[in-house]
């Protein structure tokens, strides 16, 4: 082992304040190709510096004391690096700050003996004793202030999750009630959009989950298995990022970092007001493409309508029907009207005699949705229908709805895009400001810009005897 010197801080933030971090940083990084030949990708340099020291910088002035940096390849660099390195603290002394660097070669053996993001925690046991600690991935940015806020302490464990607008590249979380119940790691199919962060609040006890994993099909230790252990047994709470989490993996990620650093307040409000969602033109070559890949994955679209913008989902799926009623807070005792590409596929969900059938062919397309008894084997979720025996439809009169529908062929939930209670729009930044703050947001929008001044379909109930406007436009 290796040492830096300093000592323990003798002041913290609070009572409860956790002292100790662990930063994993002992792998190589082969995506950053022939840049990590000579040295670790935690010491290529953005900015003139290398990308360990931003990361450093942050959790000093996030108030941590205690550093653990685990090394292993090219580990003299890294020692070299430490010896040089000051804290961006102007008045914090040399007797109040540690930073220890571990090997993790020494302690395991080279990587190709053992590997996996549990590896560091097998190597800090005993440095880390009874206490709680942060432990994260010395490849990525966090900010201040998430890193503040992962200092919470108590009998539970934290994984701090981020919202990712392509979820199948990482580990999706699912939750229940604020604990954490399982990470999937790189799903085929969408489960959600929440991915873990490489950032946790350890207690020890995840010491004793490290030592009952094994390799997983990788051929790795998985310090995700470790916390599958612990989520068994309801001790692991999540924590949502506020700010960001930058990946430092390849060349590309080179660029974004420094372009973040160089001008963080203006790379923000350019690049990270609108984070979580991806904003794609109508008039982008492969919209309706990627509209529909979208939408298979069960994820939901703002798209605009021959009305106002709309949300669009897959109808048939249960869980994105109530992804849609989570973004638009809508109470579940009020159903949802749903987009059909033809009159075929309406008679598939809905009763109706031949001269509803004619009635229909007169007035689709167009801006007026119908009322009428649903089939009970139509297969589509009884959330759609609010607890009623009846169904909303409608194919509405717009050319790039109407080529989703053909190209799905599968109905598409027909509401409009705003929370419920507030006013539908046409307008993009007020559709924007209604989700932006929310945690259940729409994925994909498609910007055709401000629409028409437009409002919602006319509703007409045809499922009684005699027929009633339930909405008319205006």
């Amino acid at each position: 082992m290796k040492f830096q010197s300093g000592h323990p801080a003798k002041a913290g933030i609070g009572k409860k304040m956790i002292k100790k971090v662990v930063i994993a940083a002992a792998g190589q990084g082969t995506r950053m190709l022939h840049l990590t030949n000579h040295k670790s990708k935690h010491l290529i340099e953005v900015k003139k510096r290398p990308f360990l020291a931003y990361l450093l910088d942050n959790l000093f002035l996030a108030g941590y004391r205690d550093l653990i940096l685990v090394a292993g390849y090219k580990e003299e660099l890294i020692e070299e690096f430490l010896k040089k390195y000051k804290p961006p603290l102007k008045n914090l002394r040399e007797n109040q700050y540690k930073i220890k660097m571990v090997s993790q070669y020494e302690i395991l053996g080279p990587k190709e003996k053992i590997y996996g993001t549990a590896c560091p925690l097998m190597c800090v046991e005993n440095v880390i004793k009874k206490n709680h600690f942060i432990y994260l991935c010395g490849d990525n940015l966090y900010s201040i202030k998430d890193l503040k806020a992962m200092n919470l302490g108590g009998k539970y464990n934290y994984v701090a999750i981020i919202y990712r607008k392509s979820p199948e590249k990482y580990g999706v979380i699912i939750e229940e009630d604020g604990f954490l119940k399982k990470i999937i790691e790189k799903p085929k199919e969408f489960i959600g959009n929440w991915v873990n962060s490489g950032l946790y609040e350890f207690g020890p006890e995840i010491f004793e989950k490290v030592k009952k994993i094994s390799k997983s099909v990788r051929g790795e230790y998985e310090v995700t298995d470790a916390i599958s252990l612990l989520a068994k047994e309801k001790k692991v709470k999540i924590l949502r990022i506020k700010d960001f989490c930058l990946d430092f993996g390849n060349p590309a990620d080179i660029i974004k970092v420094s372009r973040f650093l160089k001008s963080f307040e203006k790379f923000k409000k350019l690049f990270w007001k609108h984070k979580d969602y991806e904003i794609i033109s109508v008039k982008t070559r492969d919209a309706v493409e990627k509209t529909v890949e979208y939408l298979g994955r069960g994820q939901v679209i703002i798209c605009p309508t021959d009305t106002v913008y709309g949300l669009l989902a897959d109808a048939t799926n249960e869980k994105t029907v109530e992804k849609v009623f989570k973004i638009k807070q809508r109470n579940r005792k009020k159903a949802i009207p749903v987009f059909v590409k033809d009159i075929e596929m309406a008679k598939k969900l809905a009763i109706m005699d031949k001269d509803m059938e004619e009635f229909l062919q007169e007035i689709w397309p167009g801006k007026i949705t119908v009322v009428l008894k649903r089939k009970n084997n139509c297969g589509l979720p009884k959330i759609l229908f609010g607890r009623k025996g009846i169904i909303g439809l409608r194919i509405p009169n717009h050319k790039l709805v109407q080529e989703i529908l053909k190209k799905i062929n599968k109905p598409l939930t027909g509401t409009s895009a705003n929370i419920s209670g507030r006013a539908s729009s046409t307008k993009i930044k007020e559709i924007l400001e209604q989700f932006q703050d929310k945690e259940q947001k729409p994925d994909l929008f498609l910007d055709a810009g401000n629409l028409p001044e437009g409002f919602p379909s006319t509703v007409i109930d045809f499922s009684t005897q005699k027929p009633k406007i339930l909405r008319r436009r205006r």
